[in-house]
């Protein structure tokens, strides 16, 4: 990752750690409880969950498995999660500094990798995508979850304009077969995916990265003019002197093959 990209990232997210602990969306998300049922941890396992933000996924993992490394980016996100695993008194978890492109592991060190909500900030996904299957031991899973828009491009650029004027840390957000495309050219093989809807309330959405208010004007403008491909994604619907929109995000589980 890129200092400048590691700069933004920092300068976004060290702020919004608090904003994150308490989004619903991170915390209590439908991805989420799909995430562990389709995993389906065992009580021996090592994990390392990249771009752990707050420390949702780490956390929910920690009761399941015997070990999980919360690693992030930013400091503050790291600090956010042990305050929340001490809470929980949860024991089991430590944090790590670390970048998903070049991962401070050894090789074939985790039984699963968990990555939920965070890729999007990536800017080599293949590099991420290569590291994820470098720590795995051979046979290791790989539990992932990230937004996912459209397969039409000019669509998809638009979605990913959109989301970059309220986060200048995001990097791109991918159609599903992209997603898929990426794992399977590491190595991985996918055994299932399953495609889900998140409606947002705009203003909550957008005060968690802090937007300014000529921004969110900005932003409301571009959903009042999505282009027609976008509609099913965003769904935009006026309520109650605010908007609500959806987003689409993807659970996918794969795994390595074994020598």
């Amino acid at each position: 990752m890129s200092d400048e990209q590691k700069a933004k990232v920092r300068a976004q997210f060290g702020p919004s750690a608090e904003g994150y602990a308490t989004s619903e969306i991170h915390s209590k998300g439908e991805s989420l409880a799909v995430l562990l049922e389709l995993v389906n941890p065992q009580s021996e396992w090592h994990v390392l969950d990249v771009g752990t933000g707050a420390g949702h996924t780490a956390l929910t993992f920690a009761s399941h498995v015997a070990h999980v490394i919360a690693s992030d980016l930013t400091e503050q996100m790291l600090l956010k999660t042990a305050e929340l695993a001490a809470a929980k008194g949860l024991t089991n978890i430590e944090t790590r500094a670390a970048d998903a492109e070049a991962l401070p592991f050894d090789d074939d060190s985790f039984d699963l990798v968990t990555c939920r909500l965070a890729f999007h900030h990536f800017p080599d996904p293949h590099q991420a995508i290569n590291e994820f299957a470098r720590v795995l031991k051979p046979g290791g899973r790989l539990g992932f979850t990230d937004n996912i828009t459209v397969p039409n491009k000019q669509a998809g650029g638009y979605y990913n304009a959109f989301e970059k004027l309220r986060d200048p840390s995001h990097n791109w957000v991918y159609p599903l077969v992209r997603l898929q495309a990426m794992f399977e050219k590491a190595g991985f093989q996918i055994e299932t995916t399953r495609e889900l809807s998140k409606e947002l309330e705009f203003h909550k959405w957008a005060d968690r990265q802090s937007v300014p208010g000529v921004d969110k004007e900005k932003l409301l403008d571009m959903m009042r003019n999505i282009p027609e491909d976008l509609q099913p994604l965003f769904a935009p619907r006026w309520a109650d002197d605010t908007m609500y929109f959806s987003l689409w995000e993807v659970v996918i589980v794969g795994h390595l093959p074994h020598d």
